[in-house]
């Protein structure tokens, strides 16, 4: 039964957030709940918020409609604190097999731990193990979106792992402002461990928007603190992605050195996300260089195929070898995956190069308006990459066609993001 009157002031908002939950999780609006239990819309939305508290007929009344129920025993956050932190531990140095291994042993306790004072840690370690592996939970943006309202209810630590959760969101789906705006916010909070692991990540958000200055002057700050901490895997991940920028400006040499340095450490320590990470871009410089049969080798060592670009490139090899039957055969592979299906742009350039690969599958105004759309989504998400890639397709199809008027428009709104960014 519950009671009220042995609660902590703490457990008493918690009681709010319990509330709102559930609540939504049946459809029900504020006075939708009113009408059931003769109790003002008011009153149960200000008890959702956390401004007041009523009386304990009044929770209990709501409780039983909802049909709530609220664990107090103390032990259960003695019990879910070691787990938390180990489980953080385990995220923080890259050990995601372990962490995974916690956070299944939590969710056997999901009851138990949502209705209890651990909801918005048991909500925050699951969201963080899910973002940073980018694993898809079906109720993730609806609980992020909740959670989202009301943050007045967290601690300073628990809204710096929240805004860097909806960062990682955001990252996850290729929106690099929005992800960077959260980065911040969640910097400006300030805890040196999870500011380390943030700066990791906003990193890439800095990168990706070509803004390699800043980018890499956080990634080398990181890497001494993380070699420091001994955490070794992610002082070479953020090498990784140093090379990738030398990639991005064509300085292929500093590219394999930095790379081959990663490489020789994965194998000595048998890292095999660095491993895949390696011989991928491995084989983007050789399909840059022209070398397919490299290309090919290198990717012939990735296993499991590992990341988008993995898919990008064996594409390109295709295109490039004319094995037409074999190309629109991946490309029906390609366009089945679940992650290109939640990735407009993604889709969108698979298309695109299928269409620049013959005249046979050609339809140019289809063609000119997913160039428009890809150039709009590359610029609403500051994805500089897809951006510049786009506007040159589309520059040369103008070109193609003599309509130069409209290649100039394309030209002078790149050159303007390139100067003044998104703005």
């Amino acid at each position: 039964m519950l009671n009220i009157d042995s609660f902590e002031k703490d457990n008493l908002k918690v009681l709010g957030l319990l509330v709102r939950y559930k609540r939504i999780l049946l459809g029900y609006s504020l006075r939708d709940l009113g009408e059931i239990t003769k109790i003002s819309h008011t009153l149960i939305s200000n008890f959702e918020r956390g401004i007041m508290i009523p009386h304990n007929d009044t929770i209990k009344d709501i409780f039983d409609v909802l049909e709530l129920e609220f664990y107090d025993d103390p032990l259960i956050s003695v019990e879910f604190v070691e787990i938390y932190n180990k489980t953080f531990k385990h995220i923080l140095y890259y050990e995601y097999e372990e962490a995974e291994e916690l956070v299944r042993e939590i969710e056997k306790k999901r009851h138990i731990y949502e209705n209890s004072k651990e909801v918005i840690n048991f909500t925050i370690i699951r969201c963080l193990f899910y973002v940073l592996t980018n694993t898809f939970i079906a109720e993730k943006d609806k609980v992020l979106k909740q959670y989202e309202v009301v943050l007045d209810f967290f601690s300073d630590n628990q809204k710096q792992l929240f805004y860097f959760i909806k960062g990682l969101d955001k990252l996850n789906q290729e929106f690099y402002k929005e992800s960077r705006d959260y980065f911040e916010k969640a910097l400006k909070i300030g805890n040196h461990n999870i500011d380390l692991l943030i700066n990791e990540h906003y990193v890439i958000s800095l990168s990706k928007s070509n803004n390699f200055v800043d980018s890499r002057s956080i990634a080398d700050k990181c890497i001494v603190e993380y070699e420091k901490q001994t955490n070794y895997v992610r002082a070479m991940r953020l090498r990784t992605r140093i090379a990738q920028d030398y990639i991005r400006l064509l300085k292929f040499e500093d590219a394999k050195k930095m790379y081959s340095y990663v490489y020789d450490y994965s194998i000595k320590y048998n890292i095999k996300d660095l491993e895949n990470r390696c011989n991928t871009r491995f084989a983007m410089i050789a399909v840059f260089e022209n070398d397919f049969e490299l290309a090919e080798e290198y990717l012939s060592k990735v296993t499991p195929v590992y990341a988008k670009i993995y898919y990008y490139l064996k594409f390109d090899i295709l295109v490039h070898k004319r094995e037409e039957k074999e190309l629109l055969k991946y490309y029906d592979k390609v366009m089945s995956e679940k992650w290109v299906k939640e990735h407009p742009k993604s889709e969108n350039f698979f298309k695109l190069i299928l269409m620049r690969y013959s005249d046979k599958y050609m339809d140019k105004k289809e063609y000119e308006k997913l160039l428009a759309n890809q150039i709009d989504m590359a610029l609403k998400s500051d994805d500089a990459e897809m951006l510049e890639v786009s506007s040159k397709f589309l520059v040369k199809f103008y070109k193609s066609e003599r309509q130069y008027k409209k290649g100039l428009v394309v030209c002078e709104r790149f050159l303007h993001y390139i100067r003044y960014g998104v703005q």
